[in-house]
């Protein structure tokens, strides 16, 4: 069996891609984005999650740490 290639105008091209980002900047203008205070708190507890899961892995490792090496003696 043999493969068909098509073969695409550089026109062809350059109209589709004028095309979707013609799309693009219409889809665009419909985003609502959110107040910045939304913005402001959904990042803190973004951060304060991250801090505190660190935290409490890190002293669960500290703690697996300690029982490992008094096995180990």
């Amino acid at each position: 069996m043999e493969e068909k290639k098509i073969k695409v105008s550089p026109t062809a091209f350059l109209d589709r891609a004028k095309l979707f980002l013609k799309e693009v900047k219409i889809e665009a203008k419909r985003i609502t984005w959110p107040e910045r205070k939304q913005v402001l708190i959904s990042t803190a507890t973004v951060v304060f999650l991250s801090l505190f899961i660190g935290a409490y892995l890190g002293l669960l490792d500290m703690i697996y740490n300690f029982i490992i090496s008094i096995i180990l003696r």
